[in-house]
C-alpha cells in the first residue's frame, strides 16, 4: 500500500512505516527530517533509474561513437548539449518538492555533457536546464539556475584540464560531488543568504541530492567505460579478422591451382577447405621432371595460425627436396629431420608423397602416418594397404620406406585428410571410411574435379548446419587413357 503524506508534495512512502502515527492522527509528527530525506532519496533513485536507461540508449546512438573517438565538431557539441539539456529538464521534472524548494538531479545532465565534450556542450546543457528551472520560479529559482549552468562549465573545464586523458569513474564522481556542494553551500547562500528557511532546505535536500548525483554520474561513466571496452574489443576483433583474411589469401596462394590441364597424360584436381580462417592441411602437385609428377597431401596437428605456419614450411620443403632428386622415403626422412629441429611446440605432420611415372604408371610413394589413399580401377574402389610410418616432427631418427604401385591408364588415385572421414553431423556421427568408399563408388565414373566436387556435396549434406570440426583436403589424379592422351597431344600440337 502506498500513501501520499501531507506536507511532502510529490512524494510517497510505505504506509506501514507510519501506521501507528496515522492511527493516532499524528501525521505532521511523522514527517521528521530523516523521514523527508529518506522519501526524497527513494523518489530520486526511482527516477534516476529511468534516466540511466535513457543514458544507456543515448550511448548506443551511432553519432555518440564520435565522442568516444574524441571527434568533436561544433555540431556534435551542440547536439550533445541539447540531449543532456533535455536530461537536465527531466532531472527537474523528477524533483521532490519540500519547503518550496526542489530536491533534484538537474545538474547531472550538464555535468556529464561537460565531462564528455568540454565547456561548449556542458554550457549549452546547463543553459537549457537552467532556463527551464528559472521559468518555474520559487525561492531557489535563481541560485539553482546559475548552479546548473556552472555545473556544465566547471565539468567542461575539468575536461580541458585532462587534455584528452580518459576520465576515471572516481574522478567524475569527485567532480560531481564538488559541483553539488558548490550548488548547495556556496551559490545558494551567496544569493539568498542563510536564513532559517534556507538552512532547513539545505539540511533536508543536500544529502539526498549529493548521493543521487554522485551515483548517477558513477553509473553513467561505468556504462561509458564498458561501451568503450566493447568498441576497443570490436576494433581488435576486426583487426585480427582482417589479418586472418590476409593470412588465408597468402596461404591459399601458396597452393597450386586446383586443376592441372596442361599435360594431356593426366588430370588432377584438389580442394582445401580450412575449418577456420587458416588451417594446417596441405596439398601439392608439380612436375618432378618431364615424365614424373609429384603428389603430396598432408595434415598438420592442430588448427589455426600455428598449424598454418607449420603447413607453409612443409609445403615449401616438399618441392625443394623432391626437385633435388630425393625419392619419397628419403624426402620424408630429410623433411622429418628439418621439422624436428627446434620443434619445441611438438607439432607434427602426417604426409603422403607419391611420384608417378606418366608413361608406365609406375608409382613410388612414402607414408608418414597419413590416411591410406583410395584407388579407383574399372569401377572398383579399394583402399590401399600401406606400411606404417611415423608422423613427421616426432622422432628425428624415424625411418621411412619406399613403396610401389603400378597405375593403369584410366586409374584414379584419391588422396585425402582425416577432415573428410571425421566430418561430424548434428547427431555426433562421423562420415567415416564406409561412407567415403560408398561415395567414391557412386562417383567412380567422374573426372577428378567431379569426384572432388561430388564428395564435397555429400559432406555438406551429411554435416548439415554443424560447424566444421577439421580442415578438409582431397586430391584426385587420373592417368588418361592412351587414346585420349594422344588426341589431347594432337589438339595441343
Amino acid at each position: 500500500m502506498r500513501l501520499r503524506l501531507a506536507g511532502a508534495e510529490n512524494s510517497y512512502y510505505d504506509a506501514h512505516v507510519f501506521q501507528r502515527r496515522l492511527a493516532d492522527g499524528n501525521l505532521e509528527e511523522g514527517l521528521f527530517m530523516g523521514d523527508r530525506m529518506f522519501i526524497m532519496f527513494v523518489h530520486l533513485v526511482q527516477n534516476l533509474a529511468v534516466l540511466m536507461v535513457m543514458a544507456y540508449v543515448t550511448t548506443r546512438i551511432p553519432w555518440f561513437g564520435d565522442l568516444l573517438n574524441r571527434r568533436f565538431s561544433l555540431k556534435n557539441s551542440l547536439l550533445l548539449g541539447l540531449v543532456f539539456g533535455l536530461i537536465s529538464i527531466f532531472g527537474t521534472l523528477s524533483a521532490v518538492k519540500t519547503f518550496g524548494a526542489l530536491a533534484n538531479f538537474r545538474d547531472l545532465g550538464p555535468a556529464i555533457a561537460g565531462l564528455l565534450a568540454g565547456p561548449v556542450a556542458g554550457g549549452v546543457a546547463g543553459l537549457i536546464g537552467g532556463m527551464h528551472r528559472y521559468s518555474l520560479g520559487g525561492i531557489t529559482g535563481v541560485p539553482c539556475s546559475i548552479a546548473t549552468v556552472l555545473a556544465g562549465l566547471i565539468c567542461g573545464g575539468f575536461y580541458l584540464w585532462k587534455k584528452g586523458r580518459p576520465i576515471r569513474i572516481r574522478e567524475a564522481t569527485a567532480v560531481m560531488a564538488v559541483v553539488t556542494i558548490l550548488h548547495g553551500f556556496v551559490i545558494t547562500p551567496l544569493i539568498l543568504g542563510l536564513s532559517e528557511e534556507i538552512r532547513q532546505i539545505l539540511r533536508t535536500v543536500m544529502l539526498p541530492m549529493l548521493l543521487v548525483n554522485c551515483a548517477g554520474i558513477a553509473l553513467f561513466f561505468f556504462i561509458l567505460h564498458n561501451l568503450n571496452r566493447e568498441r576497443l574489443n570490436e576494433a581488435e576483433k576486426h583487426r585480427i579478422d582482417s589479418e586472418l583474411r590476409i593470412a588465408r589469401e597468402i596461404q591459399m596462394g601458396m597452393l597450386p591451382a586446383p586443376s592441372q590441364n596442361g599435360d594431356p597424360r593426366f588430370a588432377v584436381h584438389a580442394v582445401l577447405k580450412p575449418a577456420k580462417e587458416v588451417g594446417g592441411d596441405l596439398y601439392h602437385f608439380f612436375a618432378k621432371d618431364n615424365d614424373r609428377i609429384c603428389l603430396a597431401v598432408g595434415d598438420v596437428s592442430g588448427k589455426g595460425i600455428s598449424a598454418s605456419l607449420h603447413m607453409a614450411i612443409t609445403q615449401k620443403l616438399i618441392k625443394a627436396l623432391a626437385l633435388s632428386g630425393e625419392e619419397p622415403a628419403e624426402l620424408l626422412g630429410r623433411l622429418n629431420r628439418e621439422l624436428c629441429d627446434g620443434n619445441e611446440s611438438m607439432m607434427f605432420v602426417t604426409l603422403f608423397v607419391a611420384f608417378i611415372h606418366l608413361e608406365s604408371g609406375k608409382t613410388v610413394f612414402g607414408n608418414g602416418g597419413h590416411n591410406p589413399p583410395y584407388r579407383i580401377r574399372r569401377g572398383d574402389v579399394s583402399r590401399m594397404v600401406l606400411e606404417p610410418g611415423l608422423a613427421l616432427g616426432i622422432r628425428e631418427n624415424a625411418v621411412y620406406t619406399n613403396q610401389r604401385l603400378c597405375l593403369e591408364a584410366g586409374d584414379t588415385l584419391f588422396l585425402y585428410t582425416d577432415g573428410v572421414t571425421e566430418a561430424m553431423n548434428g547427431r555426433k556421427e562421423l562420415f567415416g571410411e564406409k561412407r567415403l568408399a560408398a561415395a567414391l563408388s557412386r562417383l567412380r565414373d567422374s573426372d577428378p574435379e567431379g569426384i572432388c566436387r561430388g564428395l564435397l556435396e555429400e559432406l555438406a549434406h551429411f554435416v548439415g548446419q554443424s560447424e566444421p570440426s577439421d580442415d578438409i583436403t582431397m586430391l584426385a589424379v587420373r592417368l588418361t587413357e592412351k587414346s585420349n592422351a594422344a588426341a589431347g597431344a594432337v589438339r595441343g600440337g
